[in-house]
Order: C-alpha cells, then sequence, then structure tokens
C-alpha cells in the first residue's frame, strides 16, 4: 500500500435551484381523496429536499478536506476561498491532487459516495477528469480504499462516528453531525471538515495490519 495515499472527504449541500425545477411526485394511484393526495405529495416533496445533499443528482460539492499522507498536513477547501471561489474551482483542485496521488486514495464509504458525486458533479460542470479516472471496484483495497466497505465487508453499514466512537478513536468534535452542515458558519465548516480526515486516519491506524498491510 502506498505510503502517500490520499485520505479525502467531501461536503455536500442541496442544489437549491435543481431541486426547486423537480417535477411533483405522483401519489399512488389508489389515492382518491384530495387532502390525502396533496398531504402525500407535501410530505415527498419534503423528503427530497430533506436528502437532496445525499443525491449526486440533487446536490453539490461545497467543500473538499484531505491529506496526503497518514502524517501529512490536513488541508480544507471551501467554495469562496481565493484558490476556490465556485464548485468548477473546488472540484479540479481535488482532481489534481488525485493525480498527485497516482489514484491511491483512503476514505469512509468513498466507493458508493464521495467519487459518484465528484464525478456527477465534474460531469454536470464538465470538469475533466484524470485519466484513469478511479476505481469503484469493490472487493478490493487498492488503489481506492474504502474504510467502510472493508470494515463491514461490503455490507449493511454504519456510519464514521459511530463506528470511532465503539471503539475508542477520538473525536474532537463529538456534537457535530453533517446534518447540521448547512446552517454551520465558515469557520466551523472547515473546522468540521477537517475533523473528517482526522476521523478517518485515526480509523485508518486502527484498521492497519488487521484488513490490510501496515504502511509504517
Amino acid at each position: 500500500m502506498n505510503k502517500n495515499i490520499m485520505f479525502f472527504d467531501i461536503e455536500t449541500e442541496a442544489n437549491q435551484p435543481v431541486v426547486e425545477q423537480m417535477p411533483d411526485p405522483k401519489a399512488p394511484a389508489n389515492y382518491k381523496d384530495a387532502d390525502k393526495i396533496a398531504t402525500y405529495v407535501a410530505e415527498k416533496k419534503a423528503e427530497m429536499v430533506n436528502t437532496a445533499a445525499l443525491d449526486a443528482d440533487l446536490c453539490t460539492v461545497s467543500a473538499i478536506s484531505l491529506r496526503h499522507g497518514v502524517d501529512g498536513e490536513t488541508k480544507v477547501w471551501l467554495i469562496g476561498d481565493q484558490e476556490t471561489p465556485d464548485e468548477k474551482a473546488l472540484l479540479a483542485t481535488f482532481w489534481h491532487n488525485f493525480m498527485y496521488a497516482n489514484s491511491q486514495t483512503c476514505g469512509f464509504n468513498i466507493i458508493s459516495f464521495d467519487f459518484p458525486v465528484l464525478m456527477r458533479r465534474s460531469f454536470d460542470l464538465g470538469v475533466k477528469l484524470p485519466c484513469p479516472p478511479p476505481i469503484l471496484a469493490k472487493y478490493r483495497i487498492e488503489p481506492t480504499t474504502d474504510l467502510m466497505g472493508i470494515l463491514f465487508n461490503w455490507d449493511r453499514s454504519k456510519g464514521l462516528k459511530w463506528v470511532c466512537q465503539r471503539y475508542g478513536i477520538d473525536n474532537p468534535l463529538p456534537d457535530l453531525d453533517g446534518s447540521m452542515y448547512a446552517e454551520m458558519d465558515a469557520v466551523t465548516k472547515r473546522k468540521y471538515s477537517g475533523n473528517d480526515i482526522h476521523l478517518t486516519v485515526g480509523l485508518f491506524k486502527r484498521m492497519e495490519g488487521i484488513y490490510f498491510p501496515t504502511l509504517r
């Protein structure tokens, strides 16, 4: 396993203009009462809005945090930073670092969430990916090391913060979670994003020598 592996995590928010343009959900055909139909449509629309940040077609990438190597420096980019004024620049910065890491990456649920979102947003905004693109094959540990998939043997799983709490991995921000992200100020967003890398690296260290070879 490459010692310069790139640990990363993304933060997403609902793409409000896209969500607002989505057609209203349709009630089941057996719904005849107008009030019940209206209630069903309203509930489904609210559900779509509430989960948009987790849908690659309905979200935007608003922050990226990463670290090259276990002992490297954690860097966090937010939209609005000088280097990443918009999402397109944020994505380009990520793919530049991806190439620098020679495609060797590590994260938690990056095969099912982070990479698909990054690729879909790049597709939407016309940001070209490096060649070769990320390898999203399951049941392997390189070059894409998905700690969630490996730890839970690609089956039903639990969240990163739950795992860290359960196995005694230090979490400096225990009172914050992803559901609060959109309401955080920029300073808190930066701290929260960097903390996810801290947790990911901590879990990686605990899994070394058990789920994959030790780097050091």
